[in-house]
């Protein structure tokens, strides 16, 4: 245990004690009135030379130009977060949305960051020496350890890390200190930050301080007016952006492929067209609603398959609940179905009975092709990161085009330009293919573009 004495360098508080809130001025006040009164009870525990727990009672005693007592916290960052974890559990009434922001904000640590800080602190050596230990190795916090430390869902430590990546500080800062509830500030960081800020600083409070249910009722109607607004301005942009594609239209190329990487404009049913719109594939492109079977696909996608040639591969990209589908569809058109890749994606997706982190690139076949040859094969798994709106990783060319270096390839639904394909689709390119294919089209088919790979499941 050491003693710092008025007026010492101050300390900085460790990252894991920021994850809770302050007492507020006025509590504060109370304890700084408390400690000149009664002295410092418990003393303020350090980790790596910063404040691990005490935050309050050492603001309370620079409030009052008192001395400090401290003592080391023994343990490495891992126990370090379960020991705060727990003692301001038992010591505050937080409720599940503050509980919920706290794990939202444990899972974006990384133990093991802050070993390198070193403070500049006026106490004695053994203070001084415990300050900078041997690093340890980084150990991520999930989201789902996270939630259980915190006793909250996992989906309401989700829900709080978009508040946190989208809130205004305010809005951020008033579900912490309980004001308003989580579910509440998600109604509006879709809106701009300032905007945030605005709508909270009118909303009526009762005496605590808290939202009154008129206030909630009010956020939500905001709410719904921004989803709408929002929406309607990304189907004007879509429309905008089909009629300009729409004037490059050509027909078909007259050509017959050995190879088809095909990404049908799949659409995802959602709960609820009002709420869940906002994020949905048709918002960007046309998608497929009117295909609910697989018979009506194969009908929708009876043109573009002429293409094919009496033997060819065709590589088909199908989210996870299609897959059945998928595979129904393959069939109609004729080919055998082989085998198949799965794309890993980072982070979360969306669904209702999971949450899709990958997809399927389903592999069929007709007539006479080659397989690989032995000791060729790539690995079935396919690890590469997200990128815009339903695009697929470059992976799917290297390995198309390492098997198969000579097959005519056309790649239907295309967003981007690759040297020796044919690219197909009403956001394809308007460029020229090289290498073994003819010239590729301008795009062909109204309305056709790369189906949705994050949005909700079908039904």
């Amino acid at each position: 245990m050491s003693y710092l004495p008025p007026g010492h360098a101050p300390l900085k508080p460790h990252p894991f004690a920021n994850l809770f809130p302050m007492l507020s001025e006025a509590e504060l006040g109370e304890l700084a009135a408390d400690i000149a009164a009664n002295g410092q009870v418990e003393t303020v525990k350090l980790h790596r030379g910063m404040i691990l727990d005490g935050r309050n009672r050492y603001a309370a005693c620079a409030a009052r130009s008192l001395g400090v007592r401290t003592e080391i916290f023994e343990g490495d960052d891992r126990a370090a977060l379960a020991w705060v974890i727990s003692k301001n559990l038992k010591r505050r009434h937080l409720n599940e949305s503050q509980r919920a922001m706290v794990a939202a904000r444990i899972a974006t640590l990384r133990l093991g960051d802050n070993q390198q800080a070193r403070a500049q602190i006026c106490a004695g050596p053994d203070l001084l020496a415990s300050v900078a230990p041997p690093a340890e190795p980084p150990a991520a916090v999930s989201q789902s350890e996270a939630a259980a430390s915190l006793n909250v869902s996992r989906r309401s430590v989700q829900t709080a890390a978009n508040v946190l990546e989208k809130a205004a500080p305010e809005v951020a800062a008033a579900v912490d200190s309980g004001a308003i509830a989580v579910s509440v500030a998600t109604e509006i960081v879709e809106l701009p930050k300032a905007e945030q800020a605005a709508i909270l600083a009118e909303l009526p409070r009762d005496e605590q301080g808290k939202l009154t249910p008129e206030a909630k009722k009010k956020v939500r109607a905001i709410a719904k007016e921004v989803r709408s607004e929002d929406q309607a301005a990304k189907r004007e942009k879509r429309k905008a952006k089909e009629a300009e594609l729409g004037a490059q239209i050509s027909a078909l190329p007259e050509v017959k492929a050995g190879v088809i990487l095909s990404d049908f404009e799949w659409h995802f049913k959602v709960y609820s067209a009002e709420t869940g719109m906002d994020r949905h594939a048709a918002n960007h492109y046309l998608t497929a609603a009117e295909c609910e079977t697989a018979e009506a696909i194969v009908a929708r996608q009876n043109e573009r398959m002429q293409v094919a040639a009496d033997d060819c591969v065709h590589f088909m990209w199908v989210p996870a609940c299609f897959d059945k589908v998928g595979h129904r569809v393959m069939e109609l058109q004729g080919f055998k179905y082989v085998t198949q890749f799965v794309w890993v994606k980072p982070g979360m997706g969306t669904g209702y009975w999971v949450r899709d982190a990958h997809e399927l690139l389903l592999i069929g076949v007709r007539g006479k092709v080659p397989a690989p040859s032995l000791g060729t094969q790539f690995r079935s798994v396919i690890d590469a990161p997200r990128a815009e709106h339903s695009e697929k990783p470059d992976a799917q060319y290297e390995i198309i085009e390492a098997y198969f270096p000579t097959l005519p390839k056309i790649e239907l639904n295309a967003r981007r330009a690759r040297p020796g394909w044919i690219q197909w689709g009403n956001e394809a390119p308007v460029a020229e293919a090289v290498g073994s294919s003819p010239p590729c089209g301008e795009g062909a088919g109204v309305g056709v573009d790369t189906g949705g790979d994050d949005e909700e499941q079908a039904a």
